[in-house]
This record gives C-alpha cells, sequence and structure tokens, in this order.
C-alpha cells in the first residue's frame, strides 16, 4: 500500500513540475511580447515592450518638415495605442489556453505566473511526512 502511494505521488509530483515549467514557459513568452508600429507613411516607428509601455520612438528627419506639432503628437499617440494594443493581444494568446472560457482577461502588467504554483506544495510536504514518505 504504502509503495502505491508513494508511486503516486510521484507521478503528482512530476506532472506538478511539468505544469510548473509550462507556466514558467508561458511568463518568458509574455515578457518578450512586443510590438513595432509605423505611421504617417513610415516617418514614425513606434516600439512597445510587454507591459505596453513605450520602449522605442523613431522619426525619420522628414517629419518636421509633412507635419505639425500637433499632427505629429497625434500620429504618435495613434502608433502608440496600435502597439500596445497589439502587445496586448499577443499576451492574450499567450493565457488562453489558461484562462476559462467565461473569465474577463484582467490587467496582466507584472503578473508573476510561477506564483500560481510554488516551487514545492505545502500540503504535499505534510503529506509526506506524515506518512514517512520520501522524494525519488
Amino acid at each position: 500500500m504504502r509503495e502505491d502511494l508513494q508511486a503516486h505521488l510521484d507521478e503528482l509530483m512530476k506532472q506538478y513540475r511539468a505544469k510548473r515549467s509550462q507556466l514558467q514557459d508561458l511568463q518568458r513568452q509574455m515578457g518578450s511580447a512586443q510590438a513595432i508600429v509605423e505611421a504617417a507613411d513610415g516617418m514614425v516607428t513606434v516600439t512597445v515592450g510587454a507591459q505596453g509601455r513605450l520602449t522605442g520612438l523613431e522619426f525619420d528627419p522628414r517629419v518636421y518638415r509633412r507635419l505639425s506639432p500637433s499632427e505629429l503628437a497625434e500620429c504618435v499617440l495613434a502608433a502608440v495605442n496600435e502597439a500596445a494594443g497589439q502587445v496586448g493581444d499577443q499576451v492574450r494568446a499567450v493565457l488562453e489556453p489558461l484562462v476559462p472560457a467565461d473569465t474577463a482577461f484582467g490587467d496582466v502588467d507584472g503578473a508573476d505566473l510561477s506564483k500560481v504554483l510554488p516551487q514545492r506544495p505545502d500540503d504535499l510536504e505534510a503529506m509526506k511526512q506524515r506518512y514517512g514518505l520520501r522524494d525519488k
């Protein structure tokens, strides 16, 4: 009986570690999300990083002759918003398999998925101690 329980717990720990590894991979994918958007016929290029923050902004020197300051500002804001939306879509696509269909996506800014499953489940440790089981 004890061997069967030990084998079952070993298998559960194996599955747990695999799921935790998958969450860490998802964390890396979310952290690498990025979008680059060009606007004003390629004269403005914005880069938005994983948390939807502006990480790069480039202007073609001709943009100052073609757009007024207010037009340039409007163009930059529109491009940043589009890029941030693309990053959000990338993150949602990564998380979609984990989220139940009836759940709305919340703010994932700075989400640490490794906290969903701790390194070692506490209740399993207590069970192993109670029944004198060992790690494999």
